[in-house]
């Protein structure tokens, strides 16, 4: 029994001791940022919690462009 918990405490110190060495790496690593005004070349990416509204949006963008498409098909 205490050879199982002093392998899990242990584990737990390596854990912990990767862990916060890792984050202070990413700390330290860290580049300042420019601030640049450009405008997209692309449209703005899809945001996993805008990804409904998105698909309803362009539903509806294609459903008027084929309305549009028969009105001036009917015309003359």
């Amino acid at each position: 029994m205490k050879t199982f918990l002093v392998l899990v405490l242990s584990v737990t110190a390596i854990f912990m001791w990767q862990r916060n060495a890792e984050r202070d790496a990413a700390v330290e690593n860290k580049t300042p940022v420019e601030k640049t005004v450009a405008a997209p070349a692309t449209p703005r990416p899809v945001y996993e919690h805008d990804w409904a509204k998105h698909s309803l949006d362009r539903a509806h963008a294609v459903a008027d462009q084929v309305r549009e498409t028969r009105r001036s098909n009917e015309q003359p």
